[in-house]
């Protein structure tokens, strides 16, 4: 199954700029059409029945060639539905966190005009912010986080404890980060805003961080 990143979905309680309501499932959302990286910011009515998981957990979406396909075997929260005509969508659960994904019958800007987003982006993870440690987390004490391991999940989700003295920006510390491979980090962060500069966490990669739309974006270049 090819499966190609199309945003991430971030919880909020804060109204925003430019919303869109969505009357069937009772929540807004913003900033998916004005983000280069597809970040997505979504609010939820007091009654809103959407899964709890899509409500309180950010999730990544993926575009699929068919949706019947990718559920099998999967824990559907969110039954595949048509919130437009010439795409389907459903949500699943892996590793305690929720998936969006996406099928086109016809191309997106046919659907949904007005997308920003650079294309042919290379999803690497999304590092889901935790309240403490997952079960499966490795500690990692010179960078004071425990995290699990992205590689070993089909999807890529990481989840992420910082510690309280972790040197790291509050901005990562408190929000979910995605993250991309680039082939010129140099290049990537030209004009953006900042937040974690070019280091070398290890032998054989950069990394960086920028934020957009309130939440933390990395960067990721292999040598």
């Amino acid at each position: 199954m090819n499966y190609i990143y199309h945003h991430v979905g971030l919880p909020t309680k804060e109204i925003k700029e430019n919303e869109e309501y969505n009357e069937k499932f009772k929540f807004h959302a913003s900033g998916y059409f004005e983000s280069e990286y597809g970040i997505e910011r979504l609010r939820f009515d007091k009654d809103c029945e959407l899964h709890p998981l899509i409500q309180k957990i950010p999730h990544v979406a993926f575009v699929v060639d068919s949706i019947e396909e990718v559920i099998k075997d999967k824990e559907l929260i969110v039954e595949p539905n048509s919130p437009a005509e010439g795409v389907k969508v459903c949500f699943v659960v892996i590793d305690g966190a929720p998936i969006e994904f996406l099928q086109f019958d016809k191309p997106e800007e046919e659907v949904w005009a007005g997308s920003k987003k650079l294309q042919n982006l290379e999803f690497h993870h999304l590092g889901i912010k935790s309240d403490e440690p997952h079960k499966d987390s490795i500690q990692l004490p010179h960078l004071k986080i425990c995290c699990t391991d992205h590689e070993s999940n089909p999807f890529g989700l990481q989840w992420m404890y910082y510690e309280a003295d972790a040197p790291y920006p509050e901005l990562v510390k408190t929000e979910t980060h995605v993250a991309f491979k680039v082939k010129n980090l140099k290049a990537v962060l030209e004009g953006k805003k900042v937040i974690i500069k070019p280091n070398r966490p290890s032998e054989g990669i950069m990394v960086a961080f920028i934020e957009e739309n309130g939440a933390p974006i990395e960067f990721l270049e292999y040598s």
